[in-house]
């Protein structure tokens, strides 16, 4: 079968790691505040200030497979979710009633989906040359918003009554519309937009003023990116239209037919999740600490690009008139979503993508803020802000979003963490995390925690935030080294 799709059906085949704003340890994610308090390999992405101070009495940490993931619908409940998304689909056996009521559904909704894998990350920290990071980690973001007709052609394919024609090609049935309207009028105001990348990180971050009332650090992040998949396709405010995508093997699209032109497009076969592009980028964070109490820090993220390619396509506008597939039979668009085929008229009048040789986008800009303060060695409360900068590209938070939250050590072997997070557009969430110690002495520490970014889908189905943060594998040691040397002596 043909696969012939506009650019804003192109997120749905993303999802082969399955998956607001922290992404990056299992530590953190509860308490629903991280920009001051994150330390060692897990601030690099958040603020490499904090390499400059240790979080306890061991100079380095190694951690491995430190996993985040989650899902935010408004079109599917907890249950569809679990269900259908993670477990056996439940088919719709060709129910046009049922498939009406799931383009119903995803009409005008929101799903957004976030998933990171730490690979390896491993610091160093010294009180008087400052600390060293490095880690490896799968990043994934994915929004969308269909429109009605976008969501229609998603689950009811040629039986939308916008094709109203049908003919048999090669055995297999395709729908023709007699009257084709321009792609970017049908799908006026979708809003897609996804990301899949590897970011090698290196940082490094020291204390610039250290004494008894004060200190004030600051770090740098540098990255390396290769990237394996962006989509694009929305509506700038001026009308103009927006669609890009480049695509690993993979993900099993091929671009083929007379909707297509491939023009000077750098085409990558094969199989399997190929880099399709690459880039470099950097970030910039710094933290003030007082009477060893109350930290402030900030930082700007993702200062950089990523230049694609390989499998370059751009959305052009067209008459949309033919689809071959029946739409899909079950909530599973992770799965199904590449059966959505819907062609334009020959090219290049009526072409709907075009292969370009290659696109420079930046990356997803934004700031980080943060205040925490520790009461006692029992007690810590923070809040964080986290505000989107620049142009809106592919991995974009669609609104800024807040956190407030606690955490609590009230045995030497786990911590509790509970938070409220809000914005984003994703909804308001209640973080909740735990984390045990089952080693933890002077030498060694080894750390075991799980976390949810929102307690309160467990007990409610509509609006989830279906979320899990977890790691097993993350170990402290060698002994700290106080030093009494102040740069300011």
């Amino acid at each position: 079968m043909k696969q012939i799709l506009p650019l804003f059906f192109l997120t749905f085949f993303a999802v082969a790691l399955s998956a607001q704003t922290e992404l990056n340890s299992f530590t953190s994610t509860g308490s629903g505040y991280a920009t001051s308090t994150i330390n060692d390999y897990q601030s690099l992405g958040i603020n490499p200030a904090n390499l400059g101070w240790t979080r306890n009495d061991h100079s380095m940490n190694i951690g491995f497979f430190e996993t985040a993931l989650s899902i935010y619908s408004e079109a599917l409940t907890k249950s569809q979710i679990h269900n259908d998304l993670y477990g056996n689909p439940i088919s719709f056996n060709g129910d046009l009633t049922m498939k009406g009521d799931a383009a119903e559904a995803f009409t005008n909704t929101r799903m957004f989906a976030t998933g990171s894998v730490l690979l390896v990350g491993f610091s160093y920290q010294d009180e008087n040359i400052g600390g060293f990071a490095f880690n490896i980690r799968e990043k994934f973001v994915w929004h969308s918003l269909l429109t009605e007709n976008a969501a229609s052609y998603l689950f009811l394919g040629y039986s939308d009554p916008y094709f109203d024609s049908t003919a048999i090609e090669n055995g297999e049935q395709v729908g023709y519309s007699t009257n084709p309207q321009q792609a970017t009028k049908i799908y006026e105001g979708s809003d897609y937009h996804m990301i899949m990348y590897t970011e090698f990180n290196l940082g490094y971050g020291r204390k610039v003023i250290k004494n008894e009332n004060i200190g004030w650090y600051m770090g740098i992040n540098l990255k390396y990116i290769m990237g394996q998949a962006m989509a694009r396709y929305y509506h700038k405010d001026n009308g103009e239209l927006l669609g890009n995508s480049a695509l690993s093997p993979g993900f099993g699209v091929e671009y083929s037919g007379e909707g297509v032109y491939d023009g000077t497009v750098n085409k990558l076969e094969g199989s399997g999740l190929k880099t399709v592009g690459s880039g470099f980028g950097f970030d910039i964070g710094t933290t003030v600490e007082i009477k060893q109490k109350l930290k402030i820090g900030l930082a700007v993220n993702n200062i950089g690009y990523i230049k694609w390619t390989k499998n370059v396509y751009k959305g052009w506008d067209g008459g949309v008139w033919r689809i071959d597939t029946p739409g899909l039979d079950n909530y599973n668009v992770f799965d199904e979503g590449q059966l959505i085929n819907t062609d334009n008229g020959p090219p290049p009048e009526d072409t709907t993508l075009v292969g370009i040789s290659d696109l420079k986008l930046n990356l997803p800009m934004h700031f980080r803020g943060g205040v925490s303060y520790t009461f006692n060695q029992y007690i810590e409360a923070g809040l964080d802000a986290y505000v989107p900068l620049g142009e809106k590209v592919p991995g974009t938070y669609e609104a800024p979003v807040f956190g407030i939250g606690v955490r609590a050590n009230p045995a030497n072997w786990v911590q509790l963490s509970i938070g409220v997070v809000t914005g984003g557009k994703f909804g308001t969430n209640i973080p909740l995390g735990i984390t045990f110690y089952p080693l933890r002495n002077d030498k060694n520490t080894w750390e075991v925690g799980i976390a949810t970014r929102d307690m309160l889908t467990l007990f409610k189905q509509s609006n989830p935030t279906v979320s899990y943060a977890f790691g097993f594998l993350r170990f402290s040691f060698g002994a700290k080294e106080e030093s009494t040397r102040y740069l300011e002596e």
